[in-house]
C-alpha cells in the first residue's frame, strides 16, 4: 500500500453547536472518503471545511497549498500522485517544484497552481530530469570534472586536477543549468514536463463495489502475480482467485490493498486466512439497508470490535440500537430535546437561558447514550450499552 502524504481535518463550515468532524489520511480510498463524509454529515447547503494538519515529507508545499481553492477530491488526487514516488523521485519533485516556483516568481509574481503541482508529480516519474549524488557545489564540480563534462580540463595531470576549484566549477555549471540542490542530491531538469490529466473538483458518487481486496503472494516468494476480488464473492470466485495465484488455500498470500463500505473491517479480520469468514460478513453488510451502515460503523467503533464473530453478531442486532446522525454535541442534543418538548418559538426563547452543554450531557447520560463519530447512539430500550461479550456474560449469569 502506498504511503500517506497529507493528514486533513474535515468539519462543517460555520455551523453553531455542531461538533461533527473527521480526520483523514490522504490518499484515501473511495470508501474512506465516503466514511469521512458520513462522520461530517453535511446537510444540503452546508459547506465542507478542510484543514491540512500534517504534510509529512512535503511541508514545503504548505505556503502554496494554503492559498489555493482546492477541494477534498483534488487534494486526494494530488496525494495519490505523490504517494508512489520513491526517495529519488521525491527529491526530483522537490527540485522541479523549486525551479517552477523561481520561474513563476521571475515571471511577474505568478503563483503555483494545483495543475502545476499535479504536472510536477507526474513528471517526477518520467525522464525529464537528472539526479546527481552531490550535496554542494564542490561535490558537483568534482562530479562534472571527473566525468568529462568540462572539455577544458582534458589532458591535465592528476596533480593539477586536485588543485582545481571544484566549488567554482560546480557553481558555474549549476547557475548555467538552473539546477538545484535537494538534500544530498542535485536535480537538473533537461526535458519537458508531462501534463497530468484533469481531475474533477466535486465529490464523486459511491463506488460500485461494496468490498474490494487485492491479493498477492508474499514478497519472499518472488512472484508478482496479483488478483482483485470484489466481495461478497461466490465460492467458485474464491477458488478461481487461488488458482490465479497458484496456491491451494491462502497460505503465502498477502493483502496488497483493501477498500470497503466498512473501511476498517480488514483491521478486525486475519486476512486472507479468514477470508471465508470475512466473505460471510460482507454478505451480511450487503443485506442491511444503506441507511443503517453508519449505525453499524458506530457500533463497531463503540465496542472496539476486534473479531469477525462480534462484527457478524452486530449486523444481526442493529434493530436493538438507535443512531441519530443529526446530533453531534451535548448542545445539539439539548436543543433537539427542547424543540421536542415545546414549539420552535418557545424553544428559541429558552435557548439563551439554558446551559445547553450541561443539559445535553445530562440527557445523554439519562438515555445511556454516547456521542459516536456518526451521531448520537443508544439502545432502543435505553438500557446501558453493553458490549456483545458483556451481553453474553449477563445472559449466562441469569441462566444460572
Amino acid at each position: 500500500m502506498d504511503k500517506k502524504i497529507f493528514h486533513v481535518y474535515l468539519a462543517k463550515e460555520s455551523v453553531p453547536n455542531n461538533e461533527s468532524y473527521a480526520k483523514l489520511d490522504l490518499p484515501a480510498s473511495p470508501w474512506e472518503v465516503v466514511d469521512a463524509l458520513d462522520k461530517v454529515r453535511l446537510n444540503e447547503g452546508e459547506q465542507l471545511y478542510m484543514e491540512i494538519e500534517d504534510y509529512d515529507a512535503f511541508a514545503y508545499l504548505s505556503p502554496h497549498l494554503d492559498g489555493l481553492d482546492i477541494s477534498l477530491i483534488e487534494l486526494n488526487d494530488l496525494a495519490a500522485l505523490l504517494s508512489p514516488l520513491d526517495e529519488v523521485q521525491e527529491a526530483a519533485f522537490e527540485g522541479l517544484f523549486s525551479m517552477e516556483v523561481q520561474r513563476k516568481v521571475n515571471a511577474n509574481g505568478g503563483v503555483i497552481t494545483l495543475q502545476d503541482l499535479r504536472d510536477l508529480a507526474v513528471s517526477a516519474r518520467t525522464d525529464c530530469y537528472h539526479v546527481v549524488d552531490a550535496a554542494d557545489d564542490a561535490q558537483l564540480g568534482r562530479f562534472y570534472a571527473e566525468n568529462d563534462f568540462v572539455p577544458e580540463l582534458d589532458g591535465i595531470s592528476d596533480e593539477v586536477f586536485e588543485m582545481l576549484d571544484f566549488a567554482g566549477i560546480g557553481r558555474m555549471m549549476r547557475q548555467g543549468e538552473n539546477g538545484i540542490f535537494v538534500g544530498s542530491l542535485y536535480v537538473l531538469r533537461d526535458g519537458e514536463l508531462t501534463t497530468a490529466p484533469p481531475v474533477q473538483k466535486t465529490l464523486p458518487g459511491k463506488p460500485g463495489y461494496l468490498f474490494r481486496l487485492t491479493l498477492g503472494l508474499h514478497p519472499d516468494i518472488g512472484d508478482a502475480r496479483t488478483v482483485t476480488l470484489d466481495l461478497p464473492a461466490a465460492e467458485a470466485e474464491l477458488l478461481d482467485a487461488q488458482e490465479q495465484l497458484g496456491v491451494e488455500g491462502w497460505e503465502g498470500v498477502t493483502v496488497i490493498d483493501y477498500d470497503g463500505i466498512i473501511p476498517y473491517a480488514a483491521d478486525f479480520t486475519d486476512l486472507p486466512m479468514e477470508l471465508e469468514e470475512f466473505n460471510a460478513f460482507t454478505k451480511a453488510a450487503r443485506d442491511i439497508p444503506r441507511s443503517e451502515v453508519p449505525k453499524l460503523k458506530a457500533l463497531l467503533e463503540q465496542f472496539e470490535v476486534r473479531d469477525i464473530e462480534t462484527a457478524l453478531f452486530l449486523t444481526e442486532h442493529l434493530a436493538d440500537y438507535v443512531l441519530t446522525p443529526d446530533l453531534s454535541s451535548p448542545q445539539e442534543t439539548a436543543i433537539d430535546h427542547l424543540r421536542f418538548m415545546t414549539d420552535d418559538h418557545s424553544a428559541e426563547l429558552l435557548l439563551s437561558h439554558v446551559n445547553l452543554y450541561a443539559y445535553g450531557c445530562d440527557l445523554i447520560r439519562e438515555d445511556n447514550a454516547v456521542l459516536s463519530p456518526y451521531g448520537l447512539l443508544h439502545r432502543a430500550d435505553y438500557q446501558p450499552m453493553l458490549s456483545p461479550m458483556q451481553e453474553t456474560q449477563k445472559m449466562e449469569m441469569k441462566m444460572k
